[in-house]
């Protein structure tokens, strides 16, 4: 409804409308700030007492099941903890590319030098089958735990035969004088 006819009037009505509108806005935004702001305090409480629910029943689990949860709690932490990311020998270069007896004479000559010198580290080794055993494949004193993706390349192979693996040097034990590597594959 329009108050008067002259322009003065209708512009007058026009600053009264906009006037108008703007109180209304502002009220409700303030409106929805302050239910924001009592919703997001509601939502902190409820948190932090599911929090609180999910630890009392949690400790209430664990005494009763006192092995499952120190499992739990192990397994946790490593998970937390081993943020290395795993080596795959089989796509490295080898370090060292060299033959089973020469690879075998270095542990047994040197054993702490040869430890230095290729543990933690991917060869590619040759040498004649002595023994296949589960997804284990020995070339003389040296066990090579092949990789779950090559297990089934065992079933190709026969003692005798003269082969090359590529894997990680993990250890050497001096009483039995083997050398073991990980995650091997068959070249």
């Amino acid at each position: 409804m329009i108050i008067g006819t002259n322009f003065y009037d209708i512009y007058q009505h026009f600053l009264c409308s906009l006037s108008f509108f703007e109180d209304f806005v502002s009220v409700n935004f303030t409106f929805i700030k302050v239910s924001i702001t009592v919703s997001k305090e509601k939502m902190k409480k409820k948190i932090i007492i599911g929090i609180a629910a999910i630890i009392v029943i949690a400790g209430i689990w664990g005494a009763l099941n006192k092995e499952k949860a120190t499992q739990m709690i192990v397994d946790l932490g490593m998970a937390m903890t081993s943020s290395v990311k795993h080596r795959n020998p089989s796509t490295e270069k080898a370090k060292f590319e060299i033959t089973a007896e020469a690879f075998s004479k270095a542990f047994k000559d040197n054993a702490a030098e040869a430890n230095k010198q290729y543990i933690n580290q991917a060869v590619l080794i040759e040498g004649d089958i002595t023994t296949i055993a589960g997804v284990t494949l020995t070339l003389n004193n040296i066990a090579c735990n092949i990789d779950s993706s090559e297990v089934g390349k065992l079933k190709d192979l026969k003692v005798g035969a003269k082969v090359k693996v590529q894997g990680l040097v993990v250890g050497y034990n001096d009483l039995m004088e083997e050398i073991a590597l990980a995650q091997c594959t068959i070249k």
